[in-house]
């Protein structure tokens, strides 16, 4: 495996990531990772790097990169909206088809957390067409939360009374509640019309539900299939749970995958 950073300016914020190459061979297609909210491109306990190196072992080419305000990416997390993620995404996915060995015809989604909600409208909003979609842990709650006044169980009060909201140590501004009050999760990703896999664990936080509601007709029906994995919390930081996300993650690309090994 070949690893190399990645970075690309996106209006006059540069973005920071890591591409991952398969050894020896031209890619048999390209996943790009999302991380989770207040997260970073190694996501928890690195298992977006244990996943792309499961991918680059397979075959497939792997982009994880930090969104703004999040990890050594530039930008504010005081002023991060999902829709500002989404946007600047888009640019990021053009920016991914100029690198070497990247199919524009070949490329595949993976997010966890928030970063699958932001990775669903990306795949149903891209110019590219996107292969796959796989969606980790799938935080579709947080409209509601945000609407409900509270974020992971806090009130969002100190938006108004300090101006941030104390998110895990990081300041978070207002933009994100007034973006939250009409960003339509489902109605967003409906126009994706390729396989898609949720897995969600029976221990989350988010009520599994929420990945349910996209098996719905209207949004990605049929298309669609959700796993949940007994015992698996938010992060998955259990064994054998997280092998098991590894290994139905990296099938799922691969039996997506034109030209894959047989």
């Amino acid at each position: 495996m070949d690893l190399r950073p990645l970075h690309t300016t996106v209006n006059g914020i540069t973005l920071r990531g890591s591409h991952y190459l398969p050894a020896g061979a031209r890619p048999l297609g390209t996943a790009v990772l999302f991380h989770g909210f207040g997260g970073s491109r190694v996501e928890t306990t690195g298992v977006f790097v244990t996943l792309a190196r499961a991918l680059a072992a397979a075959g497939i080419a792997v982009v994880a990169y930090d969104r703004a305000g999040h990890g050594e990416s530039d930008g504010d997390f005081l002023t991060t909206t999902a829709s500002g993620d989404i946007t600047q995404a888009h640019q990021v996915l053009e920016a991914i088809t100029r690198l070497e060995g990247v199919d524009a015809e070949g490329l595949h989604l993976v997010g966890m957390s928030l970063g699958a909600v932001i990775a669903s409208v990306v795949a149903a909003e891209s110019a590219f067409p996107i292969r796959s979609l796989t969606m980790w842990s799938t935080a579709a709650v947080f409209t509601d939360d945000i609407k409900s006044g509270r974020l992971q169980g806090k009130s969002l009060d100190s938006l108004d009374t300090d101006g941030y909201f104390d998110f895990l140590g990081m300041r978070l501004g207002p933009a994100m509640r007034e973006d939250a009050m009409t960003f339509d999760v489902y109605g967003r990703a409906a126009a994706y019309r390729n396989p898609a896999l949720l897995l969600h664990g029976s221990a989350d936080f988010v009520p599994v539900s929420y990945a349910d509601r996209y098996l719905d007709e209207e949004v990605f029906g049929v298309r669609a299939e959700l796993q949940v994995v007994a015992g698996a919390d938010h992060g998955w930081a259990q064994l054998p749970q997280r092998d098991l996300l590894i290994a139905r993650t990296t099938d799922f690309i691969l039996s997506n995958t034109h030209g894959k090994k047989p």
